[in-house]
């Protein structure tokens, strides 16, 4: 319930902060839910859910979420759900990611993992601009690629 009630007002915020003017007016490159949060306020037990003409294409889920500035925040134990067109999903996990409003880029601070149908692969870090939807997992990268992968691109030759 407290989860719910979290992910409920979040959303609100930038709707109640549209028709404001002036000193409170948010700039572009700052999200309005933060103009109401002090900086160093941490919510817990955070779901942000992103929508693509009413689909949705990734859900965040994390431990912490910190307040940084008016243009940054702290995501502790990250999980992220990437949901394709074609229904697949690409899991990416990370114990902390600093996320940008201004250039609205991600990099984790540490360890990520990311989970394919098609493959799994470990890195010492990742830089995704949210954007383009692109990313860089930084080296050493261990990759492993599932063998139905192979057996797909045998049967597409035939």
């Amino acid at each position: 319930m407290r989860r719910l009630l979290t992910i409920l007002s979040l959303s609100l915020l930038p709707l109640q902060s549209q028709g404001q003017q002036g000193a409170d007016a948010v700039a572009n490159d700052e999200f309005p839910a933060l103009q109401f949060l002090p900086v160093g306020t941490v919510v817990e037990q955070i779901s942000i859910p992103r929508y693509d003409n009413h689909r949705v294409s990734a859900l965040l889920m994390s431990d912490r979420l910190i307040i940084k500035d008016k243009k940054t925040v702290v995501l502790e134990e990250l999980n992220a759900s990437l949901y394709g067109k074609d229904k697949s999903q690409t899991d990416v996990s990370t114990a902390s990611v600093i996320y940008s409003f201004a250039t609205k880029m991600a990099r984790t601070t540490g360890e990520a993992k990311v989970k394919d149908p098609r493959f799994s692969a470990q890195g010492k870090g990742v830089v995704f601009n949210t954007t383009t939807s692109k990313g860089f997992l930084h080296g050493p990268v261990v990759t492993t690629v599932s063998a139905s992968m192979f057996n797909a691109k045998k049967s597409e030759k035939k």
